[in-house]
């Protein structure tokens, strides 16, 4: 799988979100990068730790918007990141196997995940935030 690129197409129309989407995408990129040019373990698990750390930011934000304007599926949603991280966590944990492949199986876990999520879920919050007058 290839990594995502940022297009309009996965905008969720709250500049906030999109930005930090868009810093997702180029940390995984960064990643990708890293791995393809068989950077040493330690530079690849500083990006992974770099990307982790700002996918919970960016989470803790898309929470704060839930609890100010009581989005009716936070608790589904907020589940949702609880579970991309611990599987995130998981394969970081793992990479230490050096097993060959795993870094690009992470890689496409990221891509899929953040692709899916992006149009799926937070395109379903998005509404109901633009609705409360957050753009």
């Amino acid at each position: 799988m290839d990594i995502i690129e940022w297009s309009e197409s996965l905008s969720v129309g709250i500049v906030k979100v999109d930005e930090q989407h868009k810093m997702l995408i180029q940390l995984m990129d960064e990643l990708d990068q890293a791995i393809r040019n068989n950077e040493s373990a330690d530079v690849v698990e500083d990006v992974l730790t770099n990307l982790f750390n700002y996918a919970q930011a960016h989470f803790a934000v898309e929470e704060e918007l839930f609890r100010t304007h009581r989005y009716p599926e936070m608790a589904l949603h907020e589940l949702e990141h609880q579970r991309f991280i611990a599987k995130a966590f998981a394969f970081k944990e793992r990479l230490s196997s050096k097993r060959p492949g795993l870094a690009l199986e992470l890689l496409n876990f990221l891509s899929s995940w953040v692709l899916n999520h992006i149009e799926l879920t937070d395109k379903r919050y998005a509404k109901f935030l633009h609705d409360c007058g957050v753009s």
